[in-house]
């Protein structure tokens, strides 16, 4: 009981950052643009798997308040201007939204008794990790192993497990296999960009 009550108080929910704008893109399989007013924007193309960085402070820029940032859906013209040579794997953009917004808090929707296999290995030359991340995925890509007993085996901190579990959540890198993951209904992005173009027509007339 003492771990339940841990991750019931200390876990936050994806809705507050920009991790659930861009899962909510990707799922989708939107083209969007996530705007800042000074802190930078991020262009996602998720019909080629890939963004565009222009963000000086990612783990700042991962822990604003969702309400702060503008999104805009683009049109095939759009993308052709923002498509600007080789992004990098959006996978990538998943792990740093949720290991940053973790900062050791356990995901809603992950659970602190969630049994987990790895999927695949993330590119840690490509990603933020802590000292214990390569032990915790190695260990995971033996056996399937619970979120305490990685705990209890490897001797890290539960921040560190959980700031772990996710990111590689966010990322698909691992799942649970003791449930049935239960991921968020996340409907489209509404289209800004091309009612932006619509008014601009209008007023033209």
């Amino acid at each position: 009981m003492e771990a339940e009550s841990f991750s019931l108080s200390e876990s936050f929910s994806p809705d507050e950052y920009v991790i659930n704008i861009i899962r909510r893109g990707v799922l989708n399989s939107q083209n969007i643009l996530i705007d800042t007013p000074s802190d930078g924007r991020i262009t996602l193309l998720s019909g080629d798997g890939e963004y565009f960085s222009e963000v000086e402070d990612m783990q700042r820029f991962c822990n604003l308040p969702s309400s702060l940032f503008k999104v805009s859906v683009f049109n095939d013209e759009k993308i052709k201007q923002y498509k600007t040579g080789i992004g990098r794997n959006v996978d990538e953009l998943l792990w740093q939204a949720g290991f940053y917004a973790s900062g050791g808090r356990l995901m809603e929707g992950c659970r602190w008794d969630d049994v987990l296999e790895l999927c695949h290995w993330p590119n840690f030359t490509r990603v933020p990790m802590t000292s214990n991340c390569l032990r915790i995925a190695s260990l995971l890509s033996r056996h399937a192993t619970s979120i305490e007993y990685t705990i209890t085996l490897l001797k890290i901190s539960r921040e560190e497990a959980y700031q772990f579990y996710s990111a590689a959540r966010c990322a698909g890198v691992v799942r649970p296999v003791n449930r049935a993951a239960s991921e968020p209904v996340l409907k489209p992005h509404r289209n800004h960009a091309l009612l932006g173009l619509l008014m601009d027509k209008i007023a033209q007339i």
